[in-house]
Parts: structure tokens; C-alpha cells; sequence
């Protein structure tokens, strides 16, 4: 074989030239456990959380966050003359939750709205509308668990409860809202808020004119197909796979 040295270029100092591979080699190991790093995902709750912060603060009124869209819809149905000394309100899990307590909607073992209750109800539809349309409505039907009239034409309290949240659910697509948003549930006597008899049995009226109560959810819109439990079971799925 040859002398390897006689291919050195003259007066070039070739003993250095390892360190040229080496160097290409540490850089890509860098940027191997740089990747490394953007790809880990150490405090997804946490990483989440700044996203959505930063996204607020970019984009102010598109990315209201629900609850601040509740309150503002609950500060408005407090200021309402008709409304505001008749429903109670709460924001509880990401829902505004709208109580018609008492007789205020139906009359005893009715399903039928009053025209008075029915204008009451239309306002308060108007509010949650102007807001958005697209909001998804859950109305719950609760009673007492005082007998059923003979001349009822329910023999049960659910079928009772059932028909009066059905009434309410009823105005919601009245006024333009999508059925598939919609849903009406009776719980009859089975969620009472205060009990219906004293410590001796004896029934107490203001007790149970409580309990029978209509409950109004508003939840907010679902871009993307989800199914949504709302603690008694799955009630509303969006199938909308294009968005």
C-alpha cells in the first residue's frame, strides 16, 4: 500500500479533521433531544390552561369562557322586571341553571301554560336566545308526593312531570330552537329541595309547593361530536363530524 500521507494537501493541517464529523454529530443529537422536549407533554392540565389563557387574551370575545357568558345572562334575567323576583339562578358545572319554583308555570296537577306563565316563560326564552340560539336546554319536571286527584289525567307523578317539562320544551322549539337541543325530563317526587312532611307526617303546603318546581339547564354548544352526561345518563350527542 501506499503512504496515505503523500494524499495530505500541502500545507493543510488535516490532524483536525475529525472534529468536523464529531461536530455534525452533537448537533444532531441536540436537535434529536430538542424535538424531544417540544413532544413531551409534562403538565397537559397545566400546558392547557395557558393555552386557553393566551387564547383569551388575543381574542377577547371569542373565547369568553362559559362562565362569564352565564353570568352575563343570569346579571340580565336579575335586572328583568318580570322575571327577576319570580326564578331563582345559579351557575353550577358549566350551566346556568333557572329554577321556576311553586305554581308560578302550571297550575295543581296541570300541564297546561297560563297565558300569564307562558309570558313569562317567552321572556326568559328571549334572553337565552339573544344570546344564543344554539344553546342546548335541558328542562327538568319535579312535583311533590302529595296524591294524584281522581280526576287527574295522570296516574303518576312521573307522567306529570314528564308532561310539564315537555310544555316548556315545547315554547324552546316554539321560538326557533333546534330539537336536537332539546330535551324534557319528569323526576316526579324523587329530587324534592326541602321535605314534604313534618317530623309527624303531616304534609307541609309551602314545602311542597316548593318541590313542584321547574329546572331550565342551559349548556353550552358542542363544535364537535361528543356525547354529554349530565348525571342521570347521556342526553345530548353532536354528530356534526365536518366541523
Amino acid at each position: 500500500m501506499g503512504d496515505l500521507s503523500a494524499n495530505k494537501p500541502s500545507g493543510v493541517d488535516t490532524s483536525m479533521l475529525w472534529l468536523v464529523t464529531y461536530a455534525d454529530m452533537m448537533t444532531l443529537i441536540c436537535c434529536f433531544f430538542i424535538l424531544m422536549m417540544v413532544f413531551a407533554n409534562y403538565d397537559p392540565p397545566g400546558a392547557s390552561k395557558k393555552m386557553e389563557e393566551v387564547s383569551k387574551a388575543f381574542n377577547k370575545d371569542k373565547y369568553k369562557s362559559s362562565n362569564t357568558k352565564f353570568t352575563q345572562l343570569q346579571e340580565e334575567i336579575a335586572k328583568h322586571p318580570e322575571l327577576k323576583d319570580l326564578i331563582k339562578t345559579s351557575i353550577v358545572d358549566n350551566s346556568l341553571v333557572v329554577t321556576f319554583s311553586g305554581s308560578i308555570l302550571f297550575d295543581k296537577e296541570s300541564y297546561d301554560l297560563t297565558d300569564e306563565s307562558r309570558f313569562l316563560l317567552d321572556s326568559l326564552i328571549d334572553l337565552i336566545k339573544v344570546k344564543d340560539a344554539n344553546y342546548r336546554i335541558l328542562v327538568e319536571g319535579h312535583d311533590d308526593n302529595q296524591a294524584l286527584g281522581k280526576e287527574s289525567k295522570f296516574t303518576t307523578h312521573w307522567g306529570l312531570s314528564a308532561a310539564r317539562a315537555s310544555s316548556v320544551v315545547g315554547r324552546f322549539e316554539y321560538f326557533g330552537f333546534d330539537p336536537q337541543n332539546l330535551v324534557a325530563i319528569g323526576l316526579a317526587d324523587t329530587k324534592p329541595i326541602v321535605p314534604n312532611e313534618d317530623d309527624k307526617g303531616d304534609p307541609l303546603p309551602e314545602n311542597m309547593r316548593l318541590n313542584r318546581r321547574i329546572v331550565i339547564k342551559v349548556l353550552e354548544p358542542q363544535n364537535k361530536s361528543k356525547m354529554v352526561r349530565l348525571g342521570l345518563g347521556v342526553y345530548f350527542t353532536n354528530d356534526n363530524k365536518g366541523e
